[in-house]
């Protein structure tokens, strides 16, 4: 594969199984610290949630995606330039950023270092880029403990600390920060949880056959019928890992 994963058919529902704008501009109030001044290009923009907190912040955004259904979701979400294109060729000219943003995004480019090195192309001499990253972890409660068992089920990711850095240096890329950060607070019942698996809105059952989603998610399913109060929202507090590279001046 030498594009980046698409997500065409998820566009219209995406931000359901996502936290939204809420989570978006949470997102984003952990990114703008990290930035360097001047603007930000989010890669894998996406439906735009993150993009927008960082317009409301007072940043002047632009997006690319390789998805045009996403694109058109986030156009409606802020003013931004938003651009169709794959974060392998991005489409911009050398030394034209001043910051390059990936939200849970990175490990979707089919190679992480490749992708750095185009940010690393783009970016102007001290700019920076900035990788929020990696399986959300948060304080074990009824539900997320059953969360992380789907967190199992699904293929391991590329994104690990380690390879992000490791990418970011072959890159060549200075790192500046690395550090499993808060990101963002959620809250969700196991009746809307069901609801998510049921109508196969976790990305990663819809890449099984209905058959296979079915058998993997059944016993997931039963737990989530066992819990007490379902209509009950648990709240949870989420970190991820975020890292911090900048170009050398």
């Amino acid at each position: 594969m030498t594009q980046s994963v698409k997500f065409d058919k998820l566009a219209a529902t995406y931000d359901a199984a996502r936290g939204g704008e809420g989570r978006g501009h949470m997102t984003a109030a952990t990114i703008s610290p990290h930035l360097a001044p001047g603007s930000v290009l989010e890669v894998g923009v996406g439906t735009g949630v993150v993009a927008a907190g960082l317009a409301a912040l007072g940043h002047t955004v632009r997006g690319v995606d390789v998805s045009q259904p996403m694109l058109e979701v986030a156009a409606k979400r802020f003013d931004g330039e938003i651009l169709l294109g794959d974060g392998m060729a991005l489409p911009f000219e050398d030394a034209s950023q001043d910051n390059v943003v990936y939200v849970h995004a990175l490990h979707l480019m089919p190679d992480m270092s490749s992708a750095l090195a185009e940010a690393a192309r783009v970016l102007r001499p001290g700019g920076r880029v900035v990788v929020r990253h990696g399986d959300p972890v948060a304080d074990a409660d009824d539900l997320v403990l059953i969360l992380r068992q789907v967190q199992g089920m699904q293929p391991a990711r590329p994104d690990e600390p380690a390879a992000v850095r490791t990418a970011a240096e072959v890159a060549g890329l200075q790192m500046c920060q690395q550090g499993l950060e808060p990101e963002y607070e959620s809250g969700m019942s196991p009746e809307t949880f069901i609801a998510l698996i049921v109508n196969r809105q976790v990305p990663f059952l819809q890449r099984l056959a209905p058959e296979r989603a079915a058998e993997v998610v059944e016993p997931i399913l039963k737990q989530l019928y066992a819990l007490p109060e379902p209509q009950r929202v648990r709240r949870q507090a989420w970190s991820c890992w975020l890292t911090v590279a900048q170009k050398q001046v």
